[in-house]
């Protein structure tokens, strides 16, 4: 219907590049097809690495904090109804928490009961990170878990409409081969897309696919909530931003990089396991964002990362395997390690570690 919303939920586990799918995606929308778009992102927390590095690249957005959109859904549609009365966008990506599921339930169906008036779903998509969903599968046995974590994961999978592959840069033809079996296995009725929001393979398509498709409502699938609240509860979240300045010029890429795989070897030594990491850092000319995912051994960035500078600002968001307390510590030392070897000096450091809390959903419409 001309006029409405277009509205797309892009959801998926912790670090399966969400944020710079809808960067991409966004990119797309507004070069290609001239469309106006915001973007929606989401925490537990209040401290967002995902909202600088939307806001770096150029988007309107707005922020739902504390909770997952289904948790705080009024929270959302009035996100929703303030970017439509400021920016009057033509879609919203919305990005929901790496940890939630049951979105179909808790947010579309809400969305299409309450609001179909003025709001146009696109099909939920879900992203699966072909670099470390065999991992998790060889621990958790996605196909039938008996972890709680393994079974968060399989969920978003079977909830999905459109499945896309991400980072298909990063792994073998024969390793992606089996991925695209083990998701067709847990969910044979989604479309399954390869991927990669980095390199741009196939963005075309789904930008096609979410401009022109719309979301159909199916049987909601079966979420054991205090399965889903065990799984959450695993997971130590790390939200924490600080200064870093020197006499002399710091080469950012090495600093980050050598703060970044620190902080995750010392929480690795800890027993724990860093399942996303992610930094948004910047000077007076320029910013990026370096990421790492579960135990790989390098940091990817995104962006130009800015010339050698004195003095730069970092902002840092963790979720890892390991009580919050001990991952702020693993940090707090990683940072001095590095201040030390780099000559620098840290200010400024503000630091929150929880666990996220039992999912209350505000709406839960099952399908059937």
């Amino acid at each position: 219907m001309p006029g409405r919303l277009r509205l797309a939920c892009i959801g998926g586990f912790l670090g399966s590049g969400k944020t710079t799918m809808m960067i991409n995606l966004g990119r797309r929308l507004v070069e290609k097809h001239g469309r106006r778009v915001a973007i929606i992102t989401n925490d537990q927390g209040d401290v967002l690495v995902d909202s600088k590095v939307v806001r770096d690249f150029g988007f309107e957005y707005a922020e739902v904090l504390h909770g997952c959109f289904c948790c705080r859904f009024p929270e959302f549609i009035t996100s929703v109804h303030e970017i439509m009365a400021k920016l009057h966008p033509d879609v919203v990506l919305a990005e929901p928490v790496g940890s939630c599921t049951d979105l179909l339930a808790t947010v579309y169906a809400p969305l299409r009961r309450y609001y179909s008036g003025e709001i146009t779903l696109a099909p939920y998509t879900v992203l699966v990170d072909a670099s470390t969903v065999l991992r998790y599968h060889r621990k958790y046995d996605l196909l039938s878990p008996k972890d709680p974590l393994g079974s968060l994961l399989s969920w978003q999978i079977k909830e999905a409409e459109i499945i896309a592959i991400n980072k298909v840069d990063l792994v073998s033809a024969e390793n992606l081969a089996e991925v695209e079996n083990l998701v067709r296995r847990l969910n044979s009725e989604a479309e399954v897309l390869r991927t990669s929001a980095k390199t741009g393979y196939n963005l075309d398509v789904l930008t096609d696919m979410l401009l022109s498709r719309e979301h159909k409502p199916r049987p909601t699938i079966e979420v054991d909530y205090d399965t889903y609240g065990t799984a959450e509860a695993k997971l130590g979240w790390f939200n924490g931003s600080w200064k870093l300045s020197s006499k002399h010029k710091l080469k950012l890429e090495n600093l980050i990089s050598d703060l970044v795989l620190e902080t995750a070897k010392r929480i690795e030594d800890l027993g724990g396991l860093v399942v996303h990491l992610k930094v948004s850092f910047w000077t007076g000319e320029g910013s990026a964002k370096a990421s790492y995912v579960l135990t790989e051994e390098s940091v990817d960035f995104t962006g130009t990362v800015p010339p050698p500078s004195d003095e730069v600002e970092v902002i840092m968001n963790i979720r890892a395997l390991l009580g919050p307390e001990a991952i702020t510590d693993c940090v707090k030392k990683a940072l001095e390690a590095v201040a030390l070897k780099y000559d620098a000096e840290y200010s400024g450091w503000v630091a929150s570690s929880f666990k996220p809390s039992y999912p209350k959903p505000y709406y839960r419409l099952p399908q059937t």
